[in-house]
Parts: C-alpha cells; structure tokens; sequence
C-alpha cells in the first residue's frame, strides 16, 4: 500500500438537487428554471422533473453512502422547495421538513453536510417577474432564502457553499440563469449580482453560525498553451484570468481585479455598480476555497473568440498526449495537481475538493456494472492529489461527481458519474465495482488504492 492522507482528511462525494432530487410536483415544490429546461440532442429527454427521484429514494440512497464509508456529502438545496416562488411570504415548512429529513439520515451515518444554495435552479417565477438574476430584487430573494435555511439547520451543516461553478456565468448564461445575456454589460451585470449575493451568503453563515464554514466555488480545468509559441502562451494565460483568476480574485480576495473590468472596458459601470457594492463584496470573507476539477485543455490564439453576447465560447481542444473520454474530455490526472497546487499557491486558503469524476456509459450485467475505467481514473487523480498534498497544499477532503446517477447536465442518463447505477426505468439502484473500491480507499485513507 502507499501512503495514506492526513488524519483529518475527509472522504466522499456530491449531487445536485436538479439533476438529482426529481420530486418536481411532490412536497408543495415550485417550478425551477431546471424543470423546465429543453436540452437538444436526446430523443427521449423526460427533463429534470424525475432524474434519480433521491426525494422518494433518499433514505435508500444516504443508506448506501453509510455503507461506502462516506465522511462527508455534499447536496444542494432547492431554493424552491423552502420558497415556491423564490419570495413567497412564508417558507415552506414541507420542504424545510424535507431537509430536515436528509439531515437526519446523514446524521444516522455520522457523515457530515456540505450544502450548496444554489445550483442551476432559479424559481420560475423570478426569472418571469424581474428576468432574473438581471434585477437586483433576485438578490433579496437569495438572500432571504439563505437566511431562512442558515438559520433552520444552524449547527447542523459545517460547510456552506454558495453557488455551484458561478464562474461559468460568461460562458453559458442561460443554463446558470435561465437569461441568455445579449451583451457584455448584461454579461457582467448577472456576474455582479451572483458576487454582490455571494457576499451577502458568506456574510450571513458567519452571523448566524460562527461555528460553521462557507467558501466560494471554482469549476475550471488546468489550461496549457496549445504550443510554445508566446501569443498561445499569452492566451493560455488570458483564459485562465477570466475564468479563473479574475472570479477567484473576487471570491477569495473580494475585489475586482484590473484585468478583469479592462475584459469590460466600454460598458457603464456606473449603471450596474451601487454605492456600497464595492465594500459589500469586500466584506465577504471566505474559510476555504471548494474547486471542481475533471480536464485540462489547451488553448491557443485562435481560441478565444468571442460570441455576440461577448462570451467566451466553451474550449475543449483535444490534446493528443492524452486519453480523451467519449465527449472528448482530456483525461489529465497531472492537471489535477497542478491545478491545485496553482490555486492553493495563488489563495493560500484551504481547498475542498467538491466535484472529480468520470462520466461514462455505463452498461449493467447480470446486475452489476464493471466500471474499471472510472476506478483508473479515480485511483490516478487521487495519487496526484496525494502527491499535491505532500507539495503542502491543505486539503480538507474529496468529493466524487457523483455519489449515485444522476441525469447529466446536457446528455440524461447516457453519461454516468455514480458509484451506484440507477435504472432510467424502473430507479432500481446498483453497487457498481468502483462503490467496493471506494470504500476500500476511504477504509485506508487513501493509502490504498488498487483495484
């Protein structure tokens, strides 16, 4: 066996209530801008109203974390179970029983909460009555939601995390917000409005529960410059500023950097920044940093055009020393580290691992799925994070993408993340080989991680 993580370290893995819960009509739930959401491409795409059903399913579902060995999981509470409407007068005490619920079973299998308060799932209503995240009254409504669940579950989940991937904002407008922004100062006016809404969350984890722990949320991929060449290595370095750097630099340092508002030179800033929301961001003081990681890319030049809204298009460029999954994701466990180690040396706070997975069909068998590719993927990331550890980046744990199938953001249930398989028909949940081999590492602390 190899060497194992610090004591402390903690293991296990995440879900999403939109591509997770299902339950759309059940517990008095309001309509989301993900039960709604058209996805093209899938002849039988029965939406986000089902996916894995976890709201009938969850005490089967938590029962097989407490069997796998989870320390700790991470889910999203859908701001429309607690408000219907996202500000209805009252909340809902039916989906605050509901939470209340899934936290019990954690507690059951003494395996601590990770809560993210938003992922992808606007109510309806908001977004019909003020277009969103576009108008500051969003905020309130965020803000009010937040206060409710921080001050409900109080004492009860250590880690909070704010948005989910908020720094995809420019590149997919739409599937984040329900808006498709038609202009950089739109673009930037919906980026100011998560960062004021972020600061205000961080904010009310600490006044209500100093006990607890909130940290801002980073999906990115480790970028290399397609070649040597200076003007690939300067876009190299301009991708990660904008994706990267420039919201990390708000998040965790709470301030808009140079290079940032010069990517939005021209727009009326005046128009979009109060009095105050300067001071307001600043004040938002995280406790660690949680990023996603499942590529790298390579970015050259030519890249990075940009679209009429002014928004970066989505780089996935092979990389031909590389393995590359169905999608033509780079499988880069060295991207892993580095993209660690880049950010920890950038922050200098503690690193939450809060998604790393492989999405794959996966095909069941005789009631099992042999899903060796996604063990070798897992094993090979977490030797990096291993090594990166050792480099002295602190790590408070690792969390797959996924715990259990879930319906994927853009492919339904063709691309499979999960320990457990999940029958698109029938729900039925499947140990897969890779849950016996996550347990094993989880047992060991990672010093073993053969298969």
């Amino acid at each position: 066996m190899g060497t194992a993580f610090k004591r402390n370290f903690l293991w296990g893995s995440s879900t999403n209530a939109q591509q997770f819960e299902g339950g759309w009509d059940k517990g008095g739930k309001g309509l989301s801008i993900a039960d709604v959401r058209k996805i093209s491409g899938i002849s039988d795409f029965p939406g986000f109203k089902k996916a894995s059903d976890h709201y009938t399913h969850y005490q089967e579902d938590i029962a097989l974390y407490g069997k796998i060995g989870f320390q700790i999981y991470r889910f999203s509470m859908a701001w429309t179970r607690i408000f219907p409407n996202g500000d209805d007068p009252e909340a809902s005490k039916e989906g605050l029983t509901f939470y209340d619920r899934i936290l019990s079973e954690l507690e059951k299998y003494k395996i601590k909460p990770v809560v993210t308060l938003y992922a992808y799932d606007l109510p309806l209503a908001l977004l019909e009555k003020y277009n969103g995240w576009m108008n500051r009254e969003c905020i309130k409504a965020y803000t009010r939601f937040v206060e409710t669940v921080v001050h409900y579950f109080k004492g009860r989940v250590k880690y909070w995390i704010p948005f989910n991937e908020q720094n995809f904002l420019s590149l997919d407008s739409e599937y984040m917000t329900g808006y498709r922004a038609k202009s950089r100062e739109e673009v930037f006016r919906l980026e100011h409005h998560f960062n004021l809404a972020y600061a205000a969350a961080t904010k009310i984890v600490h006044q209500v529960d100093p006990e607890a722990k909130v940290g801002g949320n980073i999906g990115n991929i480790c970028v290399y410059p397609k070649t040597c060449n200076p003007k690939d290595v300067e876009a190299c370095d301009e991708f990660m500023k904008r994706i990267g750097y420039a919201p990390g630099d708000v998040y965790f340092r709470g301030k808009y950097p140079a290079y940032l508002l010069k990517q939005y030179e021209g727009i009326n800033f005046d128009q979009i920044i109060h009095d105050g929301d300067l001071e307001q961001i600043k004040s938002g003081e995280p406790d660690f940093m949680s990023l996603t990681y499942y590529m790298s890319s390579a970015v050259g030049a030519e890249d990075l055009i940009e679209n009429d809204s002014q928004q970066m298009n989505g780089i996935k460029i092979t990389n031909p020393f590389v393995k590359q999954t169905e999608w033509g994701w780079n499988i880069d466990p060295y991207g892993f580290k580095h993209y660690l180690e880049d950010f920890h040396h950038r922050y200098q706070l503690p690193i939450l691992i809060l998604e790393n997975g492989l999405g794959h069909r996966d095909k069941i068998e005789d009631d099992a799925v042999h899903d060796d590719y996604r063990i070798q993927y897992l094993a090979a990331h977490i030797e990096r994070m291993k090594e990166a550890e050792a480099d002295g980046v602190d790590l408070i744990g690792y969390l797959t993408w996924s715990a259990t199938d879930l319906y994927s953001t853009r492919e339904g249930f063709e691309k499979r993340y999960g320990f457990v398989y999940v029958d698109k028909a029938t729900l039925k949940r499947t140990k897969k080989d890779s849950f016996y081999w996550y347990k094993k590492v989880i047992e060991t602390n990672g010093a073993d991680l053969s298969n």
